[in-house]
C-alpha cells in the first residue's frame, strides 16, 4: 500500500528538518496594515524551528498562528516514501528512481494545482479574491555508502494570481544532507541548505505592496549517543539561520536577523516502549537593527514519549519558557508545553492531537506574542485507492504589550484518489477565521484547491 505524507500540522509532532522551510507558505496572523510603534518589537518572529517550535519551520516567521491562518497550497504528498530505514537529516523520497551506474538514485515528482483564495492578503476589508496555480516540483538525489545515506535536493514553489500578480511568489530550496553510522550507539546527522521564500502579505504587521522575499542560509547538525532501544540516549543539536530581506527595505530592514539554536535532550527509558525526556534549549535572535530587540529564548521541558500500543504514541513535554531581550524591561517567563498524540483505532483510520503553549518574536505589534494551539486531524482510508483528510485547529495569540488578542480557527477537509502507481488527484477546502478584541484585525478565508501529483 503506498504510504503518504501528513498535513503540515500534523508533521510538526516531529522535530521538523530544514526541508519544510521550501514548503511551508506562511499567512496572515497579524494585522497587515498596523504600524509598528518605535517602542515595540517590530522583529518578525524568531525560529523556535527545527529545535524549539512544534509549528515553526527554521528561517520563517512563522508563529504558530502564522501557520495556522496559511492557505497552504501543498497537497499531503505523493507516492511511495521511504521509510524502510532510519532517517535524521538526509530527505525522503517519493516514486521509484533513476539508477546511474555510479550508485547515486534520482527521485522526480511534482505537484501542480488550481485553486481559488477569498482573501487573498489575509485583511478585514477591501479583501483580494483571486484564482491561483501552482506548481510544486521536487528533485532528489541519493547516495548510499557503507551504511551511511547522503541526499543532495531541491524544492520549489510557483504560485501564480490571476486577480492579484503582485502577491504572485517563486519559493526555492536547496539542501545537502547526510546521515552518518559510525556504530550502534553512534550517529550523526547534518544538513546544508539554502533558502528563497516570500513572507505573504498579512504575515507580518507591516504595510507592502508586494510579499516581503527573504533568502537565508541554513545549518543544522544532530548528534546521538546510545542505541536507539537503550535505557539512556543523548541527544545534542544545532542549528544556524542567517535571514536577509531582499525587498521593501523600508520595512523589513529590521527584520533581518542570526538564529542560532542549541539544545540538549536526555532520553530514559521507563518501559519497553516508553521513555522519560528532559531537555534545554535555547535560540539567539540577533536582529541586525538597533530598531529590533535581540532575545534569548530558553526553554526547558520535561515529558515523556511512548509507542505503547499498536494503536497509541506520542510525546508530551512540559516546562518553562523563558523570553529576555536586550530592553532589559521586557521579559517573559510563562508555563509552556509541545504535545502529539496519535489514535489509531484502525489500521487505515487515525487522529492526530497536536498542542502547544509557547512565546515567538513580535512581527510589528506588541513586545512579543504568546501562542495557545491546539489542532485535531482525522485520516481515513476508505478504499485501497481513496482517502480522506479533516482537520479542526485554534490558535489564541497574546500580544505582550499591545492589549490585543487574537483567536485564529480553521476548518479544512479534502479528498484523494489515487490512479496508477504514483499518481493521485485531490480536493481540498479550507475555512479560516480570525476574531480580534481589536475589531480591525478580524478576517477571514475561504480556500479551495484541486491538484494532480506525480512521482516517476
Amino acid at each position: 500500500m503506498k504510504k503518504f505524507l501528513l498535513h503540515p500540522l500534523a508533521l510538526a509532532a516531529a522535530s521538523l528538518s530544514i526541508a519544510t522551510v521550501a514548503q511551508a507558505q506562511q499567512a496572515a496572523a497579524t494585522d497587515a496594515a498596523a504600524t509598528p510603534a518605535a517602542t515595540t518589537n517590530t522583529a518578525p518572529a524568531s525560529n523556535g524551528g527545527t529545535l524549539g517550535g512544534l509549528f515553526n519551520a527554521p528561517g520563517t516567521t512563522g508563529s504558530a498562528s502564522q501557520l495556522s491562518a496559511t492557505p497552504s497550497y501543498e497537497l499531503a504528498g505523493i507516492g511511495r516514501r521511504d521509510n524502510t530505514q532510519e532517517r535524521i537529516l538526509t530527505a525522503p523520497t517519493n516514486g521509484l528512481p533513476i539508477r546511474f551506474e555510479n550508485g547515486i538514485y534520482v527521485y522526480t515528482s511534482a505537484t501542480g494545482g488550481l485553486g481559488h483564495n477569498s482573501n487573498v492578503s489575509g485583511v478585514n476589508t477591501g479583501a483580494i479574491s483571486s484564482n491561483f496555480y501552482s506548481l510544486q516540483p521536487e528533485v532528489v538525489g541519493e547516495l548510499k555508502k557503507s551504511g551511511d545515506r547522503y541526499t543532495l535536493r531541491y524544492a520549489g514553489n510557483y504560485t501564480k494570481y490571476t486577480g492579484s500578480s503582485a502577491d504572485n511568489f517563486n519559493h526555492h530550496f536547496f539542501d545537502l544532507a547526510g546521515d552518518n553510522y559510525f556504530d550502534s550507539r553512534t550517529r550523526l546527522g547534518w544538513d546544508l541548505g539554502y533558502v528563497d521564500q516570500t513572507d505573504a502579505r498579512g504575515s507580518t504587521s507591516v504595510t507592502a505592496n508586494t510579499p516581503n522575499r527573504w533568502t537565508a542560509p541554513t545549518a543544522r547538525a544532530v548528534f546521538t549517543y546510545g542505541a536507539p532501544q537503550a535505557q539512556g540516549r543523548v541527544e545534542v543539536e544545532g542549528n544556524y539561520v542567517q535571514k536577509r530581506y531582499q525587498n521593501n527595505r523600508t520595512v523589513t530592514t529590521s527584520f533581518d536577523t542570526n538564529l542560532t539554536t542549541v539544545a540538549g535532550r536526555f532520553f530514559y527509558r521507563v518501559m519497553p516502549r516508553t521513555s522519560m525526556i528532559f531537555e534545554v534549549r535555547q535560540t539567539n535572535a540577533d536582529y541586525q537593527t538597533a530598531t529590533a530587540s535581540t532575545n534569548t529564548d530558553r526553554r526547558y521541558y520535561i515529558g515523556a514519549t511512548w509507542d505503547a500500543t499498536a494503536k497509541t504514541s506520542g510525546t508530551f513535554k512540559l516546562g518553562q519558557a523563558e523570553k529576555k531581550f536586550s530592553n532589559t524591561s521586557i521579559r517573559n517567563s510563562a508555563l509552556s508545553w509541545e504535545g502529539s498524540v496519535r489514535w489509531s483505532p484502525l489500521t487505515y483510520s487515525t487522529f492526530d492531537l497536536i498542542t502547544s503553549k509557547a512565546p515567538a518574536d513580535a512581527t510589528g505589534v506588541g513586545n512579543y506574542l504568546m501562542n495557545t494551539a491546539t489542532s485535531l486531524q482525522w485520516n481515513h482510508r476508505w478504499a485501497s485507492n481513496l482517502s480522506s483528510r479533516a482537520s479542526l485547529g485554534t490558535v489564541k495569540t497574546d500580544f505582550s504589550g499591545a492589549g490585543r488578542t487574537d483567536t485564529t480557527n480553521n476548518v479544512g477537509i479534502g479528498a484523494f484518489y489515487e490512479f496508477g502507481r504514483n499518481w493521485r488527484a485531490g480536493a481540498e477546502y479550507t475555512y479560516t477565521d480570525r476574531s480580534s478584541n481589536q475589531n480591525t484585525f478580524n478576517f477571514n478565508r475561504n480556500v479551495t484547491f484541486v491538484s494532480i501529483q506525480g512521482a516517476l
